[in-house]
């Protein structure tokens, strides 16, 4: 597409201004392009990169995640326990002082 667009402005201007400086302008428009092009992809790649996750935070954020789901489980086997009447008598077998 940019080439299409540098062939036309290019024909243009050379029947303005003649061929040496529609070349020279052309040249000069396509380096301004790409330094613009270039620019904007690393403004992009930056911004990119801070929104990304990094490793270490991902892992803390997971072993967060795995303690509180390891809570949450102990809290509902205690849970069940307690409330379960045979759970309780099985408990006391176990423990000797139900015979």
């Amino acid at each position: 597409m940019a080439a299409t667009i540098s062939i036309k402005l290019y024909e243009i201007l050379e029947a303005k201004l003649g061929k040496e400086e529609a070349k020279e302008v052309v040249n000069a428009l396509e380096e301004v392009t790409r330094s613009l092009a270039k620019e904007s992809k690393l403004e992009v790649k930056d911004e990119l990169k801070s929104e990304l996750i990094t490793k270490t935070e991902f892992r803390e954020e997971l072993k967060a995640l795995l303690a509180e789901f390891r809570m949450y489980f102990i809290i509902l086997v205690c849970i069940i326990i307690l409330l379960n009447p045979k759970a309780i008598d099985l408990i006391a077998k176990f423990l000797g002082v139900m015979k």
